[in-house]
């Protein structure tokens, strides 16, 4: 019963937040003078006739005047893409938030050879896994049940339609923003899982990568971790979008996706490398949305070059790749 509560408390911590009204004490909407002289038809196009509110923030659409959030999620995911070599990956490899745990979580991922304990990775995972007692078990299993993509997307999709139907846009955007960094971030970690293949520790598996041929009853999906990467992108999303106004929601949201990771080593799915490295994928994509939420900024584009050269004396030709950024 205690494993259910306390992922439920978070979850009406923050819906509440999220559809709060107005703290007491802000300054209400002026309201239209009753005996102005200025006729009606003076009021903007589209401000008073059709009931939307001026575009402010996160207009970067290029969809007329529709707020970001509000445009094709389709048509935002391919141009994520193409931001996403062009743009992000260039600021992010300047950024230590960035690239000193990335580094940290793939250094600690390679040690993972054979089944020697000694081996900071696996030593963490097993003695962890063995220290979860079976009241803790329960807990893990409910922040793992609470990152999985199916409660992800009931959860947002609830979300979207309280904020769009019930008045309050914000929740509405954070909601919208979210499916689009947790699509972004289920793809690139699928992508990664299938590429290196690394074993879980489930099975009595070591870690090892390029296991394309697991054995029986073994899995080679553990890296990155795709609960934490999911956690860590919605809760950089909401944190961004509310954090400003509740302090709280920070904590809150970063605390639940730490849970959320750190129920997949407890439960025995992932090492403590899969989990880190999924936490910095998650948070990064969930920065990327709200970059291109609020504009165009100043990005360090990567800049790919091409030379071609020959060998006179082998009489080989070949093309010369380059990237700076």
């Amino acid at each position: 019963m205690t494993s259910r509560i306390v992922p439920a408390i978070t979850l009406s911590l923050l819906l509440v937040t999220a559809v709060s009204p107005v703290p007491a004490g802000a300054e209400e909407p002026p309201t239209p003078d009753e005996d102005a002289d200025a006729p009606s038809s003076a009021a903007p196009l589209g401000a008073s006739e059709t009931g939307e509110p001026p575009a402010t923030a996160g207009t970067n659409a290029g969809d007329g005047d529709r707020p970001y959030w509000r445009t094709n999620l389709f048509k935002r995911l391919f141009s994520d893409q193409k931001f996403l070599f062009t743009d992000w990956i260039g600021q992010e490899l300047h950024r230590p938030g960035f690239t000193l745990p990335l580094v940290a979580g793939v250094a600690l991922a390679a040690t993972s050879h054979g089944d020697d304990l000694s081996q900071p990775d696996l030593r963490l995972e097993r003695r962890f896994n063995a220290s979860v007692s079976e009241e803790g078990t329960g807990t893990a299993r409910a922040f793992t049940n609470l990152g999985d993509a199916g409660t992800g997307i009931v959860l947002l999709g609830a979300t979207y339609l309280i904020g769009r139907f019930g008045g309050h846009d914000r929740l509405a955007e954070a909601s919208s923003l979210s499916a689009e960094a947790l699509i972004n971030t289920g793809l690139w970690t699928t992508i990664l899982k299938r590429a290196t293949a690394r074993s879980r520790p489930v099975g009595g598996a070591e870690g090892r990568f390029f296991d394309y041929q697991p054995a029986p009853g073994q899995s080679n999906e553990s890296f990155p971790s795709g609960h934490a990467a999911g956690a860590f992108a919605l809760a950089t999303v909401f944190s961004g979008l509310y954090g400003e106004d509740h302090r709280w929601v920070p904590w809150v949201a970063y605390g639940t996706a730490g849970l959320i990771g750190v129920s997949r080593v407890g439960l025995g799915r992932h090492f403590t490398s899969d989990v880190l490295v999924g936490g910095v994928i998650g948070n990064s994509f969930g920065r990327m949305v709200l970059a291109r939420r609020d504009g165009p900024a100043a990005a360090r584009r990567v800049q790919t070059t091409f030379t071609p050269a020959f060998d006179p004396v082998t009489h080989e030709a070949e093309v010369d790749l380059t990237l700076r950024w």
